[in-house]
């Protein structure tokens, strides 16, 4: 083993470090990526000119100003469905829709699961215990039930900003991805629903039924947004952010007493952060940096000649950085794009 090769794992692995360390500060993951994509340039050689250069170019690339495009208006989406009340319709329904609330309460998670959104699983918490609290479930059993469902889409979701990214850094479309881990999803749908079906009993209070057609006349109207959204990027495969474009428009045009201009402006204030924005930005550098610098084979090469199978690596580096942060952007973020070469083909890193 070469010592220009030890070195070079050295330096990589300082600037781990220092992520690491960051991030167990709780400093913000923007710029903790933006402080190790400038130290990686730095002890990789790169001048001041050339990292200024790289800087821009990775800003500035079309790939990074589509993907900032993109989670923004998810997340405007999410606050203008939960300004409008369509998420309160949606449980007011389904409570007189469905009569085994072992199902509404997998149900109102994993639907609100559909829409990321920050702190989203405190979102859908309160409603979970007015169902939960009605079966005479204990306190651990709710939480249990909110946190699994929430996160079952986390895997295939397109309006996920990690599915998102996941997207950009490997240059394939969301419908691949989705493709690829969809039997992830479906498992842990599945399995959550079974444990619900043996652990938790029945409720026998129901509620009053009201007319089936109205009720699920108003559950469409609640969820024909999002439902929208999978019909024209799955089905008709038309691009992410221009799909989010028409739902949104559709939105604020139907209801415009709720949607005027200064409410709209007041949403993207509070509930568009820029620290989001400063995360994708930083991520990308990130990703430049590496392949400018050569870093991005450092690590495939050290392992190959230690004779180590590259799927010990796929495996135990995303491990290691979400047991660390319990982030999954900084799963995505930090570890896809070391881990790029050694990918038999682009999804397969998506497992």
């Amino acid at each position: 083993m070469g010592e220009i090769k030890v070195t070079e794992i050295i330096k990589l692995l300082v600037v781990i470090a220092v992520i690491i360390f960051l991030i167990r500060k709780k400093w913000n993951l923007g710029y903790i990526i933006l402080l190790a994509s400038l130290l990686l340039g730095l002890l990789f050689g790169l001048n001041p000119k050339e990292m200024g250069i790289n800087f821009l170019q990775a800003i500035m690339d079309p790939v990074t100003i589509k993907l900032i495009g993109i989670i923004v208006l998810v997340l405007l989406l999410s606050s203008i469905l939960k300004r409008i009340e369509s998420l309160k319709d949606i449980v007011d329904s389904l409570q007189k829709l469905v009569k085994d609330h072992r199902l509404i309460l997998a149900f109102i998670p994993s639907f609100l699961g559909l829409l990321p959104m920050p702190a989203g699983a405190m979102f859908s918490a309160p409603m979970v215990d007015e169902v939960g609290g009605r079966m005479g479930l204990k306190v651990e059993e709710k939480t249990f039930v909110n946190y699994w469902f929430r996160h079952i889409w986390e895997f295939v979701w397109p309006l996920y900003p990690s599915i998102i990214l996941l997207s950009a850094l490997l240059g394939v479309e969301v419908r691949e991805i989705i493709m690829v881990q969809f039997p992830i999803s479906l498992v842990a749908l599945i399995w959550g629903l079974i444990w619900e079906q043996r652990y938790l009993k029945r409720d026998g209070t129901s509620d009053k039924r009201g007319e089936f057609g109205l009720n699920l006349k108003k559950l469409f109207l609640s969820t024909w947004p999002i439902l929208l959204v999978i019909f024209l990027v799955i089905t008709i495969k038309i691009d992410l952010l221009i799909s989010l474009i028409l739902v949104i428009l559709s939105l604020v045009l139907l209801n415009r007493a709720k949607m005027k201009t200064e409410v709209i402006m007041e949403i993207i204030k509070k509930d568009i952060p820029l620290n989001t924005v400063v995360l994708i930005i930083g991520i990308m550098i990130f990703k430049r940096i590496l392949e400018t610098t050569g870093a991005i084979m450092v690590i495939p090469g050290f392992f190959a000649e230690l004779g180590v199978h590259p799927l010990v690596i796929l495996f135990s580096i995303p491990f290691l950085i979400g047991m660390l942060t319990g982030v999954t952007s900084a799963i995505v973020g930090i570890g896809f794009p070391v881990l790029l070469p050694l990918c038999f083909r682009p999804c397969t890193c998506a497992w």
